[in-house]
């Protein structure tokens, strides 16, 4: 059964907000390029750019172990970056999606 996981970002400044944008742009394209599956979206606040969502949908609990193990590799975020988080996940009950 398919999960999605929702987190709310509210960085320090808008720069650190774009700073996360293009660290989700990179992982992107290297998935991409390694032919790697991934779902996700990711929005930034127009009235408060600092804050950022981030909408992760994983096919199952290993398919999110896989994606979780690939950000692990692929990805080299700071800690400084350090943005209050707000996390929502759960099972897919329903969806428009097939």
């Amino acid at each position: 059964m398919a999960i999605t996981r929702i987190t709310v970002r509210t960085f320090q400044n808008e720069q650190h907000a774009e700073l996360f944008l293009m660290f989700g742009k990179n992982i992107l394209e290297k998935s991409i390029q390694s032919k790697f599956k991934i779902n996700m979206s990711i929005i930034q606040n127009q009235e408060n750019k600092n804050q950022v969502t981030s909408i992760w949908t994983y096919d199952d609990e290993k398919h999110l172990k896989e994606v979780r193990s690939f950000l692990s590799k692929h990805s080299s975020m700071p800690n400084s970056l350090a943005p209050r988080e707000i996390v929502y996940s759960g099972e897919v009950v329903m969806s428009s999606k097939e």
